[in-house]
């Protein structure tokens, strides 16, 4: 702070040189123009210097000290130039002494600037008769010829100025510096009231014509085809009030000038000695009710801190000397091509969103400001000061009774601190408009990209680097990648050395835990620092990744990549959890002569001794494709603790994470049957499939692998495509108009008032042929005869050809299959014969046995025949 001091003093000492160049500039150079230059200067400098002097939309340091401070300095200078007329005035009293040669100003041209110079007031004039006093006996008679009355008077006036120098902070966090700059000085309406109603002052009626047309421009550069406006009513709510403030205090102040013959260097002085003491008190009613207050001294770590405090000591002065080589006129100009200046600049230092209007706009502002000045009203015969009646005095509110006017002055401090610090500590919304443009951005804006190299190919680093606009943080991981003493150790947010791909998983836990212990950076913008990172996406570099495919994924689940087969050419591992090997005995890792699980097995056993709340079966282990994967970051310090634990045990990666993710679900779900799993079951290929073809990556927004060295045209199309994203990014959403939200659902009459005549018209037709009583005959489709809709081109000769060749081909396949089942059928018929003939052998030979045993039991019977046995027992019956 002492090097400020004294960087402030040397200013101090440079402005009162400031008039001997005044001569030298006016031989060289044309001094209007040149005024009108360093006016643009200083209000694009104050500009980006209130915007640049945030931290995260917030000051660092307090706006209240900083006011105050200010005005101290200003008081400063005030006093020293008191003392510098009364030693002048001691050596020579009857030379006119002006410590710095600008003349007054006139009253046509005060009352369009008096905005501007605000609490600036700083204008030279020179006094006499003190030479035979001592020189602190010459200030405080120069201070006593300020009337008791304009005491008062610069105590209000100063309580005025409290409110400008302290919503102006709250108008930069609203706002971007063009708009508060174009309103700023765009609003004439009020200050013509006010010079109407409170000095009686005439406007004309090309001005009162130049007065509308302004305000249409106005509100041409703040509107938004698409929402309306640029920013919330409470912003402009705090940007007029602001203004109105302002142009109050500037009649006011014309009007303490004009009413006292005093020395403006005491007039000033009182002013500014006003002001330290107030802003001083609000800047103690913040320490004492708000805790986020910072110290008096605390938050100036930065030069636009300090370049606030030079920029509100020095704003005056300048604009002072602007006045005395230029005119209104081209102090208007000065100020609408600062203002152009800064609606340029914005966007591109600060990242603001310009209305589309704020062009022409900004001309009909500017044009109907020129109007104004060069169309006055016919002048009033001249009233001299003692002609003027002071009760006729604007804004006279404190009663003139000695008893009532202290207590009065006591009870609008108040209330001016409390507006003051209302302003400080109310809910700032966002500078965004309420109805915010649906632009398109990519979803993984606040993710890292842990992208895994297994071994050196730092010439893939450049494609890599396409997927920066995508995420918040590119991180490589790649062995020797960085040279470094640490060697496989080195890790920062972007690069890691780390070496053993078998188990990179350790790795990303070790980056995982360096982004936890970032504090937050506050001099960053938003969304910029690694405690902004909300998640990490994890893909081999190999790997392909269409990231605005993801924007409707749960940002709060983890993912895995599932590979749904294991054809034994690249595909799986597929994601399997078990307890016996023989629920996925085909894979490699769990074959006898392996046994890769044993290790994961014993890192369950650990994690069961540690004492955990983790929910698992010691038991049970999982399988599963792990090259591409998301963990958000409130479930981070798991992994790294699973991470770790798996480590020490040296499981195989595509043993470790599956588990690990299992694990975590187990624990975490809120819900008992309900998985914070996201399964990605669209992503191609698997741990060690070959390249993709073009329909593979065209059709597959993730997958693996992308071959680097095979096909350079699937590999191309791919970063086109990747480029093509990148280039929408921030572009306006152009299905927003067609879009659907889930908590606006429609009925089928609300809907159908949306159609024209002529949808409305086919639907019906449509719904008329539809055949509501048909039943299903067969399970396919109707047939067409080939081209009936003349929608195909005509066959090429080559297709012919080979239409005739597979149809002449399907004849002999017809006939080949038709000779085949003949055949069948035939050996079928001989087999069936063969087998009658046998049955019927077989007959015969029990026939003629049965036939052989007849014959036995008639003999053993007396030789009858079964008949002759039959007749006589029937006649044995009879008898």
């Amino acid at each position: 702070m002492k090097s400020c001091l004294s960087h402030f003093l040397n200013l101090s000492i440079s402005v009162f040189k400031m008039g001997r160049l005044a001569t030298l500039w006016s031989r060289s150079y044309n001094p209007a123009y040149l005024s009108a230059l360093c006016l643009v200067v200083i209000q694009v400098g104050i500009g980006c210097i209130m915007m640049s002097s945030q931290t995260g939309g917030k000051y660092t340091f307090s706006t209240s000290s900083s006011v105050t401070i200010s005005e101290f300095f200003k008081f400063l200078i005030s006093s020293s130039l008191i003392i510098r007329a009364c030693q002048r005035d001691a050596a020579d009293p009857t030379q006119n002494h002006e410590a710095f040669p600008i003349s007054r100003v006139s009253d046509d041209e005060r009352k369009y600037t008096e905005e501007e110079v605000e609490s600036e007031r700083v204008i030279y004039a020179h006094e006499t008769g003190r030479n035979n006093r001592t020189l602190s006996a010459a200030y405080i008679a120069t201070l006593d010829k300020v009337s008791v009355e304009n005491r008062f008077g610069f105590a209000k006036l100063a309580l005025l100025y409290a409110l400008i120098n302290n919503t102006i902070f709250v108008a930069y966090k609203l706002a971007d510096p063009g708009t508060v700059a174009l309103i700023k000085s765009g609003v004439i309406l009020i200050t013509a009231l006010l010079m109407v109603f409170a000095l009686n002052s005439d406007i004309s009626k090309v001005q009162w014509i130049a007065i509308i047309i302004q305000l249409c421009g106005l509100v041409t550069t703040q509107y938004r085809p698409e929402t309306g406006s640029s920013y919330a009513l409470s912003t402009y709510m705090v940007l007029i009030f602001q203004v109105t403030i302002s142009a109050v205090a500037g009649v006011y102040n014309q009007s303490l000038l004009k009413s006292d013959q005093a020395s403006i260097h005491a007039q000033n002085a009182i002013l500014y000695g006003c002001g330290v003491c107030i802003n001083a008190m609000v800047h103690l009613t913040l320490s004492y009710y708000t805790d986020s207050e910072p110290g008096f001294f605390e938050g100036y770590t930065s030069t636009a801190a300090y370049l606030v405090i030079v920029s509100n000591v020095f704003i005056g002065l300048a604009i002072t000397a602007v006045y005395k080589y230029a005119n209104a006129v081209i102090k208007c100009l000065a100020t609408a091509v600062a203002t152009g200046i800064l609606l340029y600049v914005s966007p591109i230092l600060f990242g603001t969103n310009t209305s589309p209007l704020i062009v022409p706009g900004g001309l009909v502002v500017f044009i109907s400001s020129y109007l104004y000045m060069e169309f006055p009203a016919a002048k009033r015969p001249v009233v001299t000061l003692t002609e003027e009646r002071k009760g006729n005095r604007p804004f006279n509110f404190t009663s003139a009774d000695p008893v009532l006017r202290a207590p009065l002055l006591a009870a609008f401090t108040a209330a001016t601190i409390f507006i003051i610090c209302f302003c400080e500590t109310m809910q700032i919304p966002d500078r965004d408009p309420p109805a915010e443009i649906d632009t398109l951005h990519s979803p993984f804006n606040s993710t890292i990209a842990f992208v895994r190299w297994n071994s050196h190919h730092e010439e893939r680093v450049p494609l890599i680097k396409k997927y920066e606009p995508f995420f918040h943080t590119l991180h490589f991981s790649m062995p020797s990648y960085i040279d470094s003493p640490l060697k496989t150790e080195f890790q920062n947010l972007t690069h890691d050395n780390w070496g053993d791909g078998l188990f990179p998983y350790v790795q990303i836990a070790r980056t995982m835990r360096y982004i936890l212990d970032q504090p937050k950076n506050e001099s960053l913008p938003s969304n910029q620092s690694a405690a902004d990172i909300t998640g990490l996406f994890n893909f081999h570099f190999d790997a392909w990744v269409n990231p605005m495919d993801f924007a409707e994924e749960d940002y709060t689940k983890m993912w895995m990549a599932i590979s749904r087969h294991g054809d034994g050419i690249g595909g799986g591992p597929t994601f399997v959890c078990m307890t016996k090997r023989e629920r996925f005995g085909g894979w490699q890792g769990l074959l006898g002569d392996r046994n890769w699980h044993y290790a994961l097995l014993h890192a369950l056993s650990d994690l069961e001794a540690a004492g955990t709340d983790f929910r698992f079966n010691p038991r049970e282990w999982c399988v599963g494709w792990s090259d591409v994967y998301y963990i958000p970051r409130h479930l981070w310090t798991d992994y790294i603790y699973l991470a770790t634990i798996f480590g020490s045990r040296g499981v195989f990666h595509e043993l470790a994470i599956p588990t690990i993710i299992h694990i975590i679900d187990q624990t975490r779900r809120q819900r008992e049957l309900s998985s914070i799993v996201n399964w990605l079951g669209d992503c191609y290929g698997g741990c060690c499939s070959e390249g993709a073809t073009l329909d593979d990556l065209l059709e597959h927004r993730c997958g693996h692998k992308l071959n680097y060295l095979g096909d350079q045209n699937i590999v191309a199309t791919h970063f086109q495509r990747i480029d093509y994203a990148a280039s929408l990014l921030g572009t306006k959403n152009m299905l927003q108009e067609v879009q659907v939200l889930p908590d606006q659902p429609r009925n089928w009459t609300e809907y159908t008032q949306t159609l024209s005549q002529e949808a409305l018209t086919a639907y019906h037709v449509a719904f008329s042929k539809v055949p509501l009583n048909q039943t299903m005959s067969v399970n396919v489709p109707p047939n067409f005869v080939f081209n009936q809709t003349g929608l195909e081109p005509p066959p090429t000769p080559e297709e012919l050809k080979k239409q005739e060749e597979d149809r002449l081909q399907k004849i002999e396949n017809d006939k080949a299959a038709e000779a085949a089942r003949k055949a069948a059928e035939d050996a079928q018929r001989i087999e069936e014969l063969m087998k009658a003939e046998s049955e019927q052998k077989k007959l015969e030979e029990k026939l003629a046995e049965m036939m052989k045993a007849a014959e036995v039991e008639r003999k053993k019977a007396g030789d009858q025949t079964p008949g002759e046995r039959n007749t006589t027992n029937f006649q044995e019956n009879e008898t």
